[in-house]
């Protein structure tokens, strides 16, 4: 019987112990071009993978094209806040990807980010990562990019 109780409890307080926070993973990429896209998935994988192996539940949404700061002119919220609410986030990760000219192809040579609590609309940390050159220079393009996702994500993840 007294098993039993245990495993009752241990049951019904597990849940509590495992924190686990739901998150938009937002990214707005500048470039139309489709071929281009892949690069900005890389980012995005490194970065749904580091909420993942944390234990938080993250889904993402990519848009293409310039994103009004404010929103539409009849929302009084940005688009992506508007989504993250839908979806039922906590958080809101928006990533903005910066294309430029490396060795003649578009790549992206940085990502600014902002880590968003959706609930109050305060931002909790804001910032930008570089790709390193040495991974353009080594052929290693992915590695880089897997970089540059795992460190916006590290960054977002120290305030979970």
């Amino acid at each position: 019987m007294i098993n039993r109780i245990i495993l009752f409890l241990l049951i019904l307080f597990i849940p509590l112990l495992l924190s686990a926070e739901t998150v938009l993973l937002y990214t707005i990429s500048q470039v139309d071009v489709v071929d281009e896209d892949q690069y900005g998935d890389l980012i995005e994988s490194a970065v749904m993978n580091e909420f993942f192996n944390a234990g938080h539940i993250v889904f993402n949404v990519s848009v293409l094209g310039a994103v009004p700061e404010k929103g539409l002119e009849h929302f009084k919220e940005p688009a992506s806040m508007q989504m993250a609410k839908a979806g039922g986030a906590a958080f809101l990760l928006e990533v903005s990807l910066v294309y430029s000219d490396m060795k003649g192809r578009n790549l992206p040579g940085s990502a600014k980010y902002r880590f968003i609590d959706v609930f109050s609309g305060i931002m909790i940390k804001e910032g930008s990562v570089n790709i390193d050159k040495k991974w353009i220079d080594e052929g290693a393009l992915e590695d880089g990019l897997a970089a540059m996702g795992s460190s916006m994500a590290s960054y977002a993840l120290t305030f979970l």
